[in-house]
């Protein structure tokens, strides 16, 4: 068990106060990897995109149904999913098949974020236990 004290405030990211909204800087990620996806297709050909076509819209729409489901409010215009899907197709070798990243992208919001969420939406008790 962790005693903290009073003057020590655990809280879930970020950690530096920025005026920059969270869909600004998802965009600003998404254009800083532009160059790597583009170069993938042009190694890889028309899978590597249809590979990062599939993840991204997995993750999108994972993301909205069960943000729908729990009554949560919709956050999919914050482009967090659409920086994960492209991730994780930048990830995946470019012989994946399709249902590989479905899998991987549906496994990053549904137990990944969402668990990751949980954990820091209930506060700096459930962090220090």
């Amino acid at each position: 068990m962790y005693i903290l004290s009073d003057s020590l405030h655990v809280s879930a990211n970020p950690h530096v106060r920025s005026k920059e909204s969270t869909g600004r800087i998802m965009f600003l990620v998404i254009i800083a990897l532009l160059p790597a996806t583009g170069f993938g297709i042009y190694n890889f050909g028309y899978q590597a995109a249809v590979l990062i076509a599939v993840t991204i819209a997995t993750t999108v729409l994972t993301e909205f149904v069960y943000e729908k489901l729990m009554k949560l409010p919709v956050t999919v215009s914050d482009l967090s999913a659409v920086v994960t899907g492209l991730l994780i197709a930048l990830n995946l070798p470019p012989e994946a098949t399709w249902w590989m990243g479905i899998i991987g992208s549906v496994f990053a919001i549904l137990v990944v974020i969402t668990t990751c969420w949980i954990k820091f939406s209930k506060g700096a008790d459930s962090v220090a236990n």
